[in-house]
């Protein structure tokens, strides 16, 4: 295994230089230029969304959820579904990021607030692919949690600033090719051996679609904590801006959701087969590895995993780094000469110090699903209905617009992390902070808005 794994490490060397050769300036650090095909956006959008913290996560769920799991790729699905009418409006009005489109929409104010929170909360998303590979490698490897994880933030951050938005597309379709094979691989192999005395649905009754871990109020919280960041999250956009025109973008959503719908099943059957493994050290997914497939594959499926983590986690951790260096202006046109050079190496130091402190709170915080749903509900709270609101065609004043923002985002920073009080309704106080912070978000924007 580590044969394997270095010699895939060389492989990530070669590209990112081979990358990096052929950036020449902003535009294709940022987005590829905007010339990538429907099946090149596709793939990465597939790349990125089953990224580890959502296969290896969900499958870690299992002990709770059951094949209740699968909901984790099936409200993926929805959003991406409900994006594509917005696709066209959101192609045109937005440049690298999704600040940009927020810019576009309701004006600097708002833009300079998404650029300040939308960093924040992904700086927590890269931290829970730090978290997923680290555990990818702790069950293959001797490495211990904290060697794993710098090694894995110290690849894809690596990767990430040499060769920008060009080598991710390039890297992308094939590693979610990669992932979806190796899910089903071991999938099958479950199915399989699991025929035998442990069976594949252990005696603990979990099923899907609800069960005593996961009810339907959970899925109307997963839908909206979740399931709209695909419709309306910054990394999501980042794909669609790169599409060549607004077909192809729509194009690309449309199979990337068609794809997950699948997927979600694969990994519930995972999810629900890894309950009959009790408590174990490291990703569960790497122990039903181990468990259900011939030993020359297991290494195979282990560098699958991998590389898809290490997808997802460079393009958070480019999305929010792209974010930041707009913020400070890096990046627009100047007519001084070697002003492009200069504009790289100031996004490729962003791109790093962003890495080093997502690794810190990767060093603090270990749970996977846990760290990736709090920065999510951050955002979703945040930035749902501001992105929604406009790509309707609504406007608000820009004011009104910044109180949403801030508004929505603390009361489901608060909802994350809201101890359970006494009684009954005590238990959901955190769930119905999360509420609150969607409708006092629509409530400012109604208050503010500007009737044509």
């Amino acid at each position: 295994m580590t044969t394997a794994l270095v010699i895939y490490l060389v492989i990530l060397v070669l590209i990112a230089a081979r990358s990096a050769r052929k950036v020449k300036d902003i535009p294709d650090f940022f987005v590829a230029r905007k010339g990538a095909s429907a099946l090149a956006v596709a793939g990465s959008l597939v790349a990125t969304i089953l990224g580890g913290s959502a296969v290896i996560g969900a499958i870690d769920s299992g002990m709770k959820l059951g094949a209740a799991a699968s909901w984790f790729m099936l409200t993926g699905a929805i959003g991406l579904f409900a994006l594509i009418p917005f696709a066209a409006r959101a192609y045109k009005h937005g440049k690298y990021t999704l600040p940009d489109l927020v810019e576009n929409l309701y004006g600097k104010g708002p833009r300079t607030v998404a650029s300040i929170v939308i960093p924040i909360a992904w700086t927590g998303i890269v931290a829970a692919q730090i978290i997923a590979a680290a555990k990818l490698l702790m069950t293959f490897t001797p490495m211990e949690y904290t060697t794993a994880a710098i090694v894995s933030a110290a690849v894809f951050t690596g990767y990430t600033l040499a060769g920008g938005q060009l080598s991710i597309l390039r890297t992308d379709f094939f590693q979610a090719c990669l992932i979806v094979a190796g899910l089903v691989l071991v999938a099958g192999f479950a199915l399989v051996n699991g025929a035998g005395d442990a069976g594949v649905l252990p005696s603990r009754d979990l099923p899907f679609p609800f069960n005593e871990g996961f009810s339907p109020f959970d899925l109307f919280l997963l839908i909206l904590t979740y399931g709209t960041t695909y419709t309306a999250g910054p990394d999501i956009f980042s794909r669609v801006f790169c599409a060549k025109d607004v077909h192809s973008a729509k194009k690309a959503i449309a199979v990337a959701a068609c794809v997950l719908i699948p997927v979600a099943f694969v990994i519930g059957i995972l999810a629900l087969f890894g309950t009959s493994l009790g408590d174990i050290q490291g990703a569960r997914i790497t122990a039903i590895a181990n468990a259900v497939l011939p030993p020359p594959l297991v290494p195979l499926v282990a560098l699958a995993l991998l590389s898809v983590v290490l997808s997802s986690a460079d393009t958070t951790l480019l999305s929010s780094s792209v974010i930041i260096c707009r913020l400070f202006n890096i990046g627009e046109p100047q007519a001084a000469a070697g002003s492009a050079n200069k504009a790289l190496l100031k996004a490729r130091i962003i791109i790093f110090l962003n890495g080093i402190v997502a690794l810190l709170l990767a060093l603090v915080f270990t749970d996977i699903i846990g760290t990736l749903l709090l920065a999510l509900a951050v955002y979703a709270g945040a930035f749902t209905v501001p992105v929604l609101w406009g790509l309707l065609g609504l406007k608000a004043k820009p004011k009104f617009v910044a109180a949403a923002i801030v508004a929505g985002g603390a009361l489901a920073l608060a909802g994350k992390l809201c101890p359970p009080l006494p009684g009954t309704l005590g238990t959901h106080t955190g769930d119905f902070l999360m509420i609150a912070a969607f409708i006092v978000n629509a409530a400012f924007l109604a208050i503010g808005r500007i009737k044509k």
